[in-house]
């Protein structure tokens, strides 16, 4: 029986092919402190980023055109990962 359960795998980490906090970090430190950080507005242009916060996500569950492919688990649904997320002025 035991060597029934040492064979079993761990469950696997949802692996993605984004950044991580740590090549974030890493990026970042090589720039001038004091520029401001921004990202691409939806419609063209830029948005200061004014913060980040924690949240849980699903993956890979959109696929209409426009959409992120993660979202927001629904009610009473288990996330798959907890994810940071950047603010900007107009999320």
């Amino acid at each position: 029986m035991l060597d029934l359960l040492e064979r079993r795998s761990a469950p696997k980490a949802p692996q993605l092919s984004g950044l991580t906090v740590g090549d974030v970090i890493a990026m970042l430190e090589t720039f001038d402190p004091s520029a401001p950080v921004l990202v691409q507005g939806e419609n063209g242009g830029f948005e200061e980023v004014l913060g980040f916060r924690t949240t849980g996500v699903v993956l890979n569950v959109n696929t209409a055109e426009g959409f992120g492919p993660h979202d927001l688990p629904d009610d009473g649904a288990r996330a798959d990962l907890v994810a940071v997320v950047l603010r900007s002025t107009e999320r």
